[in-house]
């Protein structure tokens, strides 16, 4: 039984830390290689956000089981494209745990797509509800894919009593389409936090905050 039990509790940190070097290696590709090719011309939003109130394929609400949610995240890089237009590209995680008294199902989303963003407040403007003090409001439209990577866990006892742990994984690719209404507010020209509200960051609300490069 303890054997069982230090062989689970290995691979499980073997996992762990294999998806940490996976978020890293996405972190570098997204903060390092765009900025040095399009931030010359200062016209590059960084944002970084944590998702909140998962649903849809994110969220496994079963009946009975003890769910726990990974802290999930957002990286988004957008360029200028067009007046009131941007265009960019996003990865992003979420991870979500359900536990029974013998079996668990883990759920990991590595997600990565495009964003198309369009400024409000020159709309807004025209019908004499622009908002103030700096508010800038905007609604992104994002496609994408994620890898759900499944793990199931089932600890059961043989014709021997003899307890046994089978585990289960499954990878699908899903795609990804969602809608967001956001608003910024800008502390300088450089820095600056942000909200949205909607289906396409893995949660229904996402603050964070937003870097001008």
């Amino acid at each position: 039984m303890r054997y069982l039990f230090c062989k689970s509790f290995i691979e499980d940190y073997n996992n762990m830390i294999r998806k940490i070097k996976s978020q890293l290696a996405l972190l570098i590709v997204v903060l390092v290689l765009p900025t040095t090719t399009l931030a010359q011309e200062n016209d590059v939003r960084l944002n970084i956000g944590i998702p909140l109130g998962k649903y849809g394929k994110f969220d496994h609400n079963f009946n009975g089981s003890d769910e726990t949610n990974s802290p999930s995240f957002i990286i988004q890089l957008e360029k200028n494209w067009k007046p009131d237009l941007s265009i960019g590209a996003y990865v992003g995680y979420a991870g979500q745990k359900q536990e029974w008294s013998f079996s668990d199902v883990k759920y990991n989303y590595y997600r990565f797509g495009t964003v198309l963003t369009c400024e409000l407040n020159n709309w807004l403007s025209e019908m004499n509800i622009s908002p103030e003090n700096g508010i800038e409001m905007y609604a992104s439209v994002k496609t994408g894919f994620s890898l759900e990577n499944k793990k199931s866990t089932v600890s059961e006892l043989d014709a021997s009593n003899i307890p046994t742990v089978r585990t289960n994984r499954k990878n699908d690719l899903l795609f990804d389409l969602g809608v967001v209404l956001g608003s910024r507010y800008h502390f300088s020209n450089q820095f600056g936090i942000f909200a949205e509200l909607g289906w396409g960051n893995a949660g229904f609300f996402t603050i964070g905050t937003t870097f001008a490069l």
